[in-house]
């Protein structure tokens, strides 16, 4: 397969709020493209539940969005108000620029991918693929080319006279994923394909996702609660918290650049210090710890703020180092190690102070912290972020 690098808007927002799409776009240098699927001012409630507040959503032609969000949070709401298996309360859903609101999901012309597989257990895998192909019509020789190409894109030649049964769950998927891409749709929603799988199939089929959505150059729509499962695959990630956009943007900027404490503490783990802005760029803690941070943004001397620090970017020096004092600099007591393969957990409690979580590369057993050991860490001043919400 062809590995073609796909534009990315990298565009952000926060709480839902309305997107000036064209200054967006602008900003970031990207002009001419165009947008797949577009959410005005769209909301579904159900009675007085409200699943999905008043949402405005562009999802660019050719990218691949993930919604994620904890259970409840609105994706699936998303996704199927684009499906047309719900409709919406209020406001417009546009594909390719075009008003489909009020059309059937059967006329929407999007590819649909299912947790549990949805195939035909009395058909062989070239029947459950050519399936939609022979209910649009087509001939047979062109069925039986779609079907084969299709099925070599999955990795599937050979496959062709297998029961859904007779295959493993991965296999399954393939299958469903091929019955997808064979009439070549330009939009394809995937509702947590994966789910059903364990951990190092979803991770194998996650590559195999992430390599056929650069060859076909689809839009593709991706719900999911996995956060390291939208952070590989996405071009950009969609946020949901209580039916709300928490944040949407590029995977980079929900990790590194968080809006808020949901999005920080939702997007993998974070150390939350909370302090008070001294000057700019400076902020003390309670119990007087020194923070360089990488902005203040703007917050008045005084404010109360809350500072985001990734646990890898905080350094562990054995014992109580020379360099105790300082700005982001202390001394923490380990409480617990935890090793998880490539990588440790250290749990550190300050004196005084809030816990500390830092990681590090493992090493072996008998290299590692024992618990009540004092080390000292620091971290530097772009690690340090100061949270907008």
């Amino acid at each position: 397969m062809s590995h073609v690098l796909l534009n990315n808007e990298g565009r952000r927002a926060a709480g839902g709020r309305p997107e000036d799409g064209a200054a967006s776009r602008a900003a970031c240098g990207v002009t001419g493209m165009k947008d797949a699927i577009s959410f005005e001012g769209v909301a579904k409630a159900y009675g007085d539940s409200t699943a999905l507040h008043t949402t405005n959503l562009a999802v660019r032609e050719g990218e691949f969005l993930s919604l994620l969000g904890p259970s409840g949070s609105g994706k699936s709401t998303i996704l199927n108000i684009i499906a047309g298996a719900v409709a919406p309360t209020s406001g417009r859903v546009l594909l390719d620029g075009k008003d489909v609101s009020t059309v059937p999901p059967r006329e929407r012309g999007l590819g649909m991918v299912f947790q549990n597989y949805a195939l035909l257990p009395h058909l062989n895998v070239f029947d459950n693929v050519a399936f939609p192909l022979r209910i649009r019509g087509l001939g047979k020789d062109e069925i039986a080319t779609r079907v084969r190409g299709a099925l070599e894109r999955v990795g599937l030649t050979g496959y062709e006279r297998r029961r859904p049964r007779e295959m493993s769950g991965g296999q399954q998927q393939r299958v469903g994923i091929a019955r997808c891409i064979v009439y070549s749709p330009s939009v394809i929603l995937m509702d947590e394909p994966l789910g059903a799988l364990d951990k190092k199939l979803r991770d194998q089929l996650q590559g195999e996702i992430k390599r056929l959505h650069k060859d076909l150059g689809t839009t593709l729509v991706y719900v999911t609660h996995d956060q390291e499962e939208a952070l590989n695959l996405s071009d950009r990630v969609c946020l949901m918290n209580g039916g709300r956009i928490a944040q949407i943007g590029t995977p980079d900027e929900l990790y590194f650049e968080p809006v808020s404490e949901f999005v920080a503490d939702f997007v993998g783990e974070s150390n939350l210090i909370e302090g008070t802005v001294m000057a700019d760029g400076r902020v003390t803690t309670a119990d007087g710890l020194a923070l360089a941070v990488h902005s203040t943004d703007g917050r008045a001397v005084g404010a109360r703020v809350k500072v985001l620090v990734r646990p890898e970017k905080i350094a562990a020096l054995d014992g109580e180092s020379s360099v105790a004092n300082g700005e982001n600099v202390c001394i923490g007591t380990v409480v617990q190690t935890s090793f998880v393969g490539g990588m440790s957990r250290i749990e550190l409690q300050r004196p005084g102070g809030a816990p500390l979580l830092v990681k590090t590369i493992s090493t072996r057993a008998a290299e590692r912290l024992p618990v009540g050991q004092p080390v000292t860490v620091r971290w530097s001043a772009r690690d340090s972020i100061v949270l907008k919400n």
